[in-house]
């Protein structure tokens, strides 16, 4: 089972492996590490008409708000990283709107 402990790991592999990135947000290989957050489970909603929604990692946050802007999440269920977007109405609720095979990849697509 997966705990937050081993999403952090991920992401310092992932991140510790890439080239360098740059997200149209504004995030970079530079500054990165200032958008990180600790690990945390949310629903995310695939958004692909065929998946229910269903727990993701939560592991990046564009902004400080809980309401506003994307998050990036690693999806246990496929192994892959995404952006999702936050939900006005449940911060623990998102819909994802873009998938990678690596995290430096889906902060390029964000």
């Amino acid at each position: 089972m997966m705990d937050a402990t081993t999403v952090r790991l991920l992401v310092e592999q992932q991140l510790t492996n890439s080239d360098s990135f740059v997200s149209m947000h504004g995030i970079a290989a530079s500054n990165v590490r200032s958008h990180l957050i600790d690990p945390f489970e949310a629903t995310v909603d695939p958004d692909d008409l065929e998946t229910s929604p269903r727990p993701m990692w939560v592991v990046l946050k564009e902004r400080s708000s809980p309401y506003d802007g994307y998050v990036v999440v690693y999806d246990p269920a496929t192994a892959d990283w995404g952006v999702a977007e936050l939900s006005e109405d449940d911060p623990k609720k998102n819909v994802l709107v873009v998938t990678a095979s690596t995290l430096p990849g889906a902060l390029d697509a964000m």
